[in-house]
């Protein structure tokens, strides 16, 4: 049973035809029967201050009708509003509950960005969206659903950056791109202006470290060696792979090559399900010789066949990653990175070195370079010597 809300709109300017009309809020499901006995024009709502919100745009949009001598036309719009029948299946949380399964789930999408959609859909948008009907979702709730975001902590107690926002964003627009060819609805409220520009500076905004801050963040993470040895040999090896953070907690012992010296990258994991990795090819990581023989000593002192398990087993998580580089961070004094911050690093360094964009293809598992040119197998032979070099300057080897 529904909670009603009702208000009563009024506008009654001089000299002008005026508005006058009874508005009532449903806050929960209103059944056929309760729909009958409401006066006026009914709107859906998720609670009280949504309900007051929505009736002070209202509000305003008739003093601008009433001041423009276009009441007749306000007064149609929401008569004919009001006369829409309201499928059910058409409320956003349906809709999108309908979306994951026969659009995502069913899409052919990899695993890693099902699950990345799963969570934007139920986590962000049904929670705020979800009582609406598609019809009712119009760009001043798009944009009310911005601000609060921007707002809103997530579980790092930072805010959501613009560049977050805009991910979300960017799923709500697929799912009415979906609505409009379904005939569902006419427009897409998530329109060109709807993006948000970032409000950092390139600096700001970097997310990676330079070669400066590389040296440091690793002086500082080989003090971890014997009081977080798990934490040590994951990121370092995170750090000098520049592997991404599926493939890192998919990695087996058996996919530690001594001969190389390097790993065999076979799959990645997104969440629970192993599939191969991004370009859908295997590649060879090339590790420095002294890592390689510490990863051999490392193994043997682990349970279980993945090489970076869990404290508790299992796949290690991006949540207990990321922390781990939050200290080190703080640790170091450098800038904050995440887990893909490092696979970032590794590109940079490897390009001040004066590596060319084919070999870091190689070296990350890029499909291609600068998404244009394909590139080929690089031979571990060819980026061996590479390796050793970065590894000597990031341990303070060399000379």
């Amino acid at each position: 049973m529904a909670t009603i809300v009702r208000f009563r709109l009024q506008v009654q300017p001089v000299g002008r035809p005026g508005i006058d009309r009874s508005i009532s809020f449903a806050i929960g499901e209103l059944g056929p029967g309760e729909r009958r006995g409401l006066r006026g024009v009914v709107f859906e709502a998720t609670d009280r201050t949504d309900a007051l919100r929505t009736f002070r745009d209202l509000h305003r949009m008739a003093k601008e009708a009433a001041a423009s001598g276009e009441v007749a036309q306000f007064l149609d719009a929401l008569d004919r509003r009001d006369k829409t029948p309201r499928d059910a299946s058409h409320a956003f949380a349906v809709f999108a509950e309908e979306w994951l399964k026969t659009c995502v789930e069913g899409g052919g999408l990899r695993e890693s960005q099902k699950e990345g959609d799963r969570w934007i859909v139920r986590r962000h948008l049904i929670p705020f969206f979800g009582q609406h009907h598609l019809q009712d979702i119009d760009a001043r709730l798009v944009d009310r659903f911005k601000a609060a975001k921007l707002r809103e902590e997530h579980q790092y107690k930072r805010t959501y950056s613009t560049k977050t926002v805009n991910n979300f964003l960017s799923v709500l627009h697929r799912i009415f791109e979906k609505a409009i060819s379904y005939g569902v609805v006419e427009r897409n409220p998530v329109g060109r202006s709807s993006w948000l520009r970032s409000d950092r500076t390139p600096e700001e905004s970097r997310a990676w470290w330079t070669p400066e801050e590389e040296g440091k963040a690793v002086a500082a993470l080989l003090t971890w060696k014997e009081r977080e040895p798990a934490r040590y040999f994951a990121l370092l090896t995170q750090i000098v792979t520049g592997i991404r953070f599926g493939e890192l907690r998919a990695l087996e012992k058996r996919d530690l090559d001594l001969q190389g010296p390097g790993l065999w990258i076979r799959r990645s994991m997104a969440r629970k399900a192993a599939t191969t990795p991004k370009n859908k090819k295997s590649r060879f990581a090339v590790l420095p010789r002294a890592l390689a023989d510490e990863l051999q000593r490392w193994m043997l002192r682990i349970e279980g066949n993945l090489l970076f398990p869990a404290d508790g087993g299992g796949p290690l998580s991006n949540n207990v990653l990321n922390r781990a580089y939050d200290s080190l961070c703080s640790e170091a004094g450098v800038r904050r990175i995440t887990s893909h911050g490092a696979r970032h690093t590794s590109g940079s360094s490897y390009a001040m070195m004066g590596v060319g964009q084919k070999v870091i293809a190689g070296l990350l598992g890029h499909a291609d370079t600068a998404a244009t040119e394909m590139y080929t197998h690089v031979a571990p032979g060819v980026t061996a010597a590479l390796v050793e070099e970065r590894w000597a300057r990031l341990t303070r080897l060399e000379g």
